[in-house]
């Protein structure tokens, strides 16, 4: 098991957190900002989560100011903490109406040298990435949104293939009623790369720790360990009102300690 934190986790920091979700401003503020320094003050208030890295919301290093020294930069600052850049997350536009801002995500990843674009996006644009995933050496795990259960995920990329599967986000599932656990057992092996997100009812937008809501964490850990999944668990805990850095450091530990059980 590999932990990381989403750092979109933290959308609502350049707002103050105000009581209400603005994704907008937020991103807009959050692309604006020093990239270096707003990491920075991130993994210092994670550091009680010990993670083992972290997945780099695309606002929080923008392509307008992502040069290859910064990269590096980031690099080196999570290296000497012991951390990789676990994925990059955000969607990807449609190759076929814009193919320079298409290509903007994987040059990203690339420069951070994460393996993976975790996000969601229409159908139709997933289908097209293989030949950007091909080169640059990068898989898109495409994250459930409004999709309630495996079937649906599986229509959305046609199953999937070498470079292409499943990024299964329990908080959305959850969110629009479905039963992320049942998902789980059901996709298998095309799971690439998990948000672990919690909600307290059907419908919500706040998050929670993990095992404070309706996900049932501890079946999606069972069901994760007996399909032999062993890539990255990213913890999201998006929050409008607080900080949620105390909910993210309860859920890693929660996440140890079930993850150790019956090992």
């Amino acid at each position: 098991m590999k932990l990381s934190c989403v750092t979109a986790s933290y959308v609502m920091d350049p707002l103050g957190y105000p009581g209400q979700f603005d994704w907008g401003r937020a991103s807009e503020m959050i692309e604006h900002s020093p990239a270096l320094e707003t990491l920075e003050g991130l993994l210092d208030r994670l550091a009680l989560a010990k993670l083992d890295g972290i997945e780099i919301w695309f606002p929080h290093v923008a392509a307008t100011k992502l040069t290859p020294a910064l990269a590096s930069a980031i690099r080196k600052r999570l290296a000497a903490r012991g951390m990789t850049c676990a994925a990059c997350a955000g969607g990807v536009g449609d190759p076929s109406l814009d193919p320079y801002a298409a290509e903007e995500p994987f040059q990203i990843a690339h420069l951070l040298k994460a393996p993976i674009i975790a996000g969601h996006m229409p159908a139709s644009t997933v289908r097209q990435l293989g030949p950007l995933c091909a080169q640059y050496g990068v898989r898109v795990a495409f994250e459930n949104g409004g999709e309630r259960d495996a079937a649906e995920i599986l229509a959305a990329i046609q199953g999937g293939d070498p470079w292409v599967g499943v990024g299964l986000d329990t908080g959305n599932m959850a969110a629009q009623g479905g039963d992320p656990v049942r998902a789980a057992r059901e996709l298998g092996t095309r799971i690439i790369h998990v948000h672990l997100k919690d909600v307290p009812a059907v419908g919500a937008h706040e998050c929670v720790a993990l095992g404070s809501g309706i996900v049932d964490i501890r079946g999606m850990v069972r069901e994760l360990k007996a399909v032999g999944y062993d890539r990255w668990l990213s913890i999201e805990v998006e929050t409008s009102d607080h900080d949620p850095t105390e909910e993210i450091i309860a859920s890693a530990e929660r996440l140890r300690r079930l993850w150790g059980e019956g090992s």
